[in-house]
């Protein structure tokens, strides 16, 4: 008697009429709004397995995009975790943050109870579904959705995603749960190794950030470049801009921090330098781009800022009221809010 084996599922679109095969394939990624990049033939083969509580499918898909919007979210209450290895093409993802790209050899993680967009190259991947509460009280509060990790752990999960693949047809079904445990066990751990590692990416860019504010506001006069910054704080090009977000994030803070100070200044009655002088002094060598700058931003011109600020007539700053020790406040505090919830 031949012993029980775990078949997968098959799917080939090649079998199919070249009408036909993008909407067949889109119709079996149901929590997903497809379209594709073109027209014509679509090439897509999958294998899916079922295990206890979780579905492997391995994958070969032309270029196409996924959208997982608020409205399908609501919708259709699907509550489950993706966890995709990519061995060959890439995916531009943008999961409500800045974009991102997971490339060949690299780990994504989906949340579908968030939105998400993809733009998928052609893609081998091998693919976990995973529902959400066999993952997220083991996560340490960590937010996985949009990660991406290629280092540490992650190779190791995708040699055993691959190995698996190619092993389950050969296994009985009393293999099953001790091969999702062992699943589980490697994706918990890979996971949690690379959100800790993102932890504190993202707590030394906070401090960096931080200096180079700082060292900002203390140099606002002085030439400021990001090759001086660089120089002066002993960093990298790439890690000051990535502390900033993009490359051009601080440039725009060096001259929002001197439209700033200079809006102080016009706005001080006992402050007598010329507009010039005061431009200079915070950074600004060019006077038309300094005029044009800050009507940009305040939307009048530097000197008609400063005529209204600092007239007799302007309404004069808040005071502060008398002190008070009204034993009711806390309670008169506590009311006014739940009033305006």
């Amino acid at each position: 008697m031949a012993a029980v084996t775990l078949q997968p599922v098959r799917f080939d679109t090649s079998v199919l009429p070249e009408d036909e095969q993008f909407s067949t394939y889109a119709s079996g990624i149901p929590n997903w709004d497809m379209s594709r990049p073109g027209s014509g033939a679509f090439a897509a083969r999958a294998m899916i397995w079922r295990l206890e509580s979780i579905v492997v499918a391995q994958l070969h898909a032309d270029p196409a995009c996924y959208t997982r919007s608020a409205e399908r979210i609501r919708a259709d209450r699907t509550d489950h975790f993706y966890v995709n290895y990519h061995y060959r093409g890439r995916a531009r993802v943008d999961c409500g943050q800045n974009g991102s790209v997971s490339g060949p050899r690299s780990l994504l993680v989906l949340d579908t109870r968030q939105p998400c967009h993809m733009e998928v190259d052609t893609i081998d991947e091998i693919s976990l579904a995973v529902p959400r509460h066999l993952l997220i009280d083991r996560l340490e509060g960590f937010d996985p959705h949009g990660l991406i990790a290629s280092d540490g752990l992650a190779s190791l999960l995708g040699s055993t995603l691959r190995a698996t693949c190619a092993t389950l047809s050969k296994l009985g079904p009393s293999h099953v749960a001790a091969v999702q445990r062992v699943l589980l066990d490697l994706v918990v751990e890979t996971l949690l190794e690379a959100l800790r590692a993102a932890a504190a990416r993202t707590a030394r860019e906070e401090e960096l950030a931080s200096r180079v504010r700082a060292y900002i506001d203390r140099h606002l006069g002085d030439e400021l470049d990001v090759a001086t910054l660089c120089r002066a704080l002993g960093i990298s090009r790439s890690n000051l801009y990535r502390s900033f977000g993009e490359p051009g994030g601080v440039l725009r803070h060096i001259q929002a921090r001197r439209l700033r100070r200079m809006q102080a200044y016009l706005s001080e009655p006992s402050e007598t330098r010329s507009i010039s002088a005061l431009a200079h002094a915070t950074g600004f060598r060019d006077k038309s781009h300094f005029t044009r700058a800050f009507r940009k931003t305040f939307g009048v011109a530097p000197s008609e800022f400063r005529r209204t600020a600092t007239a007799p007539d302007a309404p004069d700053a808040p005071r502060s009221p008398p002190a008070s020790s009204d034993g009711s406040a806390p309670e008169r505090y506590r009311t006014w809010l739940r009033d305006i919830s």
